[in-house]
């Protein structure tokens, strides 16, 4: 996140430096969804959006979502 807009943004409005705009809105996660099915989410969008090969995204969706602050408590 480089940009003030790429951040989320808090219940009071104020930015969220722990996540992006697209996962945390006004206080929370903009999607109630399982690890798994972000998973399956950000393999589609790598795919559709950066050209990716779908095997190549799943490696990198699981090898760097569960370092996110979000996935490292479940």
């Amino acid at each position: 996140m480089e940009n003030p807009e790429d951040f989320g943004s808090n219940a009071d409005g104020g930015r969220n430096s722990d996540y992006c705009c697209h996962c945390w809105q006004d206080g929370n996660f903009t999607a109630d969804i399982s690890f798994d099915e972000f998973v399956e989410m950000q393999v589609g969008i790598a795919v559709q959006n950066l050209g990716m090969d779908e095997s190549e995204a799943r490696e990198v969706a699981q090898t760097t979502l569960p370092e996110l602050k979000r996935w490292q408590q479940r």
